[in-house]
């Protein structure tokens, strides 16, 4: 089966602003973490179910949604027939609850 990515128009400003904001840091560690996350996600297409079921959702949508860990970051996504939909990127160290979703 093919998959396709597509990026909830959320993860793209997730991304955007963590590159900026590590870009102003050191850019090296930008272009590496741009790489990483990238790498990762394209690594769905011929995993689609590598990532683990989200923990904090896992009671309310058990496997609906599932997660990518790359460094510090948390790359949430979901399966929706041939289609890889990435909905957040966000820190690790966040806290984060259904909302995150929206």
């Amino acid at each position: 089966m093919d998959f396709s990515i597509e990026f909830s128009p959320q993860s793209e400003v997730d991304l955007r602003l963590i590159i900026e904001y590590y870009r102003k840091l050191n850019p090296s560690t930008a272009k590496r973490y741009y790489h990483g996350i990238m790498t990762h996600i394209d690594k769905l297409l011929l995993y689609p179910k590598m990532g683990r079921p989200v923990p904090e959702f896992i009671d309310i949508f058990y496997e609906k949604y599932r997660e990518l860990i790359f460094e510090t970051f948390r790359i949430i996504y979901r399966i929706e027939n041939q289609s890889i939909k990435i909905i957040r990127i966000i820190d690790g160290r966040m806290l984060i609850n259904q909302n995150i979703l929206l």
